[in-house]
């Protein structure tokens, strides 16, 4: 029950939380880091043949789902139950199954390294999902909030208290350290700077899990300088997209405008995980980005909420009933 004691502020579910998952983490810390492979050229229209998602609980789809509307004549009706969505199940279900010259398309494949309990110890958890990532040998790694919980947090990545911001600033080059070893294998890698949630303050978040706004502003200052020094990442602006929701605005992104009043609340009510909408808003930023390293081959997917929901229940809706098994003599009906 270390965690527990280090997150003081936060809930005893969390602390709860930080005990099951205490012995894969060690599992995961006792991982001796893999060498790095020999850089590899992406074949050119194979951008999106392997994509792997990294990091914590935003891209670990924590509070997002979709689910059948109940019939609403009905108010005794009982709700369906709500099909839970990960990142990487929107870009699976966002995918095109049909080209535009008619042809199916069976290129896109996802694979999903991402924890919700990135926060418990970023050090191991974070190196076992890139441990894991370069295993497949991806052709796409997007890493969206990969870095939060090197920023935010009371624990490094070293299993010390975090209570600075020098603390957090260190800690956050080691988790640039790992980023690494995605650059150095030559794979395109997609993340974002680290936006300001202090609204989350008693909801997800404790006081002494938060940066103060310097550190932050320091923080993406370093991301920025790291990622210009290497041409195969690119860099989602998740604060400035966050202050424009908090200002009421449209979101523009991936030549797209998002506008909440049309798609509903982008962001859930706890100020820090995206909703459904959001996640896919969050998905078409992230394949806009990677699409600079392949521009001659269009991204195969439709990011729009409302098609990507009707292909989860359309999934869910052909999936076969369990059959009754059939009577036999020596399984007699009864009534």
């Amino acid at each position: 029950m270390k965690f527990c004691k280090l997150f003081t502020a936060t809930s005893f579910v969390t602390c709860i939380a930080l005990s099951l998952v205490a012995n894969a983490v060690d599992d995961a810390a006792s991982q001796s880091v893999p060498p790095v492979v020999a850089p590899a050229p992406i074949i050119a229209g194979h951008l999106y043949d392997r994509i792997a998602v990294i990091g914590a609980s935003a891209s670990d789809g924590f509070g997002v789902s979709v689910r059948k509307d109940s019939p609403p004549a009905d108010s005794t009706a009982k709700k369906s139950p709500p099909i839970g969505l990960n990142l990487s199940d929107v870009l699976r279900y966002a995918a095109k199954t049909t080209m535009t010259d008619g042809t199916t398309s069976q290129r896109v494949i996802m694979h999903k390294y991402s924890s919700g309990f990135f926060f418990a110890n970023p050090g191991p958890i974070g190196r076992g999902e890139i441990n894991r990532a370069l295993k497949i040998k991806p052709t796409l790694v997007l890493g969206l909030d990969f870095l939060f919980w090197y920023v935010y947090g009371t624990v490094t990545a070293e299993g010390n208290p975090m209570t600075t911001g020098a603390d957090r600033l260190s800690n956050l080059e080691l988790g640039l350290d790992q980023l690494d070893r995605i650059v150095n294998a030559g794979v395109p890698l997609v993340i974002a700077d680290i936006a300001n949630m202090r609204d989350a303050i008693g909801k997800m978040l404790s006081e002494n899990q938060v940066p103060d706004i310097q550190t932050i502003e320091s923080a993406n200052k370093r991301i920025i300088e790291w990622v210009k020094a290497r041409p195969l990442v690119k860099i989602m602006p998740l604060s400035q997209i966050l202050a424009t929701l908090k200002s009421g605005g449209a979101i523009e992104l991936a030549g797209k405008s998002w506008n909440p009043a049309e798609l509903g609340q982008l962001i859930q009510a706890d100020q820090l995980h995206p909703t459904f909408a959001g996640t896919v808003v969050l998905a078409a930023g992230l394949i806009d980005l990677a699409k600079t390293n392949d521009p001659s081959t269009p991204p195969p997917f439709d990011f729009d909420p409302k098609l990507i929901r009707e292909r989860v229940l359309e999934k869910l809706a052909a999936k076969k009933p369990k059959e009754e098994p059939k009577p036999t003599e020596d399984s007699p009906v009864t009534h």
